[in-house]
């Protein structure tokens, strides 16, 4: 056992903001916790709270051994390589990892082969023969259409309501003029 397993996280920042302040002011620290607290919240509710529950609803219609099924690897690289290194970057203010390595390869991969691979389970299982695979698939389903209308993912369905789509375009508009010199 690590001697510092008991320490509270609380703790523990508490100790790293003041190793922080040996070198930067007050508000560069407090912005450093600003971003990466607002980072670590976007990660988990937006992909790894909702992925979790998706995976979890998509175990009845899996074949039992784990990485059995190109779902599991899927989601293990969500997880694991691609959100720990959005994490592990911002954590470090590494900006390639946090972003183009860790949340960009996040949600390509959310949204171009997990929920496909969702949607494909629910297809594959909705008309089962097995009552308990046909009950899975219309939770599976159901939770997937839930999930995807949900504020985080409703431009993925072309849901966005004309208030944030126009805001979008805006931002979108400054940043091509901004960057366009």
């Amino acid at each position: 056992n690590l001697p510092g397993k008991d320490i509270p996280w609380q703790k523990r920042r508490a100790n790293m903001t003041d190793v922080c302040l040996n070198c930067h002011n007050q508000n560069f620290v407090d912005s450093f916790y600003l971003q990466y607290d607002s980072l670590i919240d976007l990660y988990h509710d937006k992909f790894a709270k909702p992925g979790l529950a998706l995976y979890q609803a998509a175990k009845p219609l899996l074949r039992p051994a784990q990485f059995s099924n190109p779902i599991d690897f899927t989601w293990y690289e969500i997880w694991h390589h691609e959100g720990r290194r959005a994490r592990h970057g911002v954590s470090m203010m590494g900006p390639d990892y946090t972003h183009w390595h860790g949340t960009y390869e996040v949600a390509k991969h959310f949204y171009s082969k997990y929920v496909p691979e969702l949607q494909d389970l629910v297809d594959h299982n909705k008309e089962a023969r097995d009552p308990a695979k046909k009950a899975a698939a219309e939770k599976l389903g159901k939770l997937l259409d839930d999930t995807l209308s949900h504020a985080n993912h409703q431009w993925y369905l072309n849901k966005m309501s004309p208030e944030e789509k126009a805001m979008r375009d805006k931002e979108r508009l400054e940043f091509q003029h901004r960057y366009s010199k």
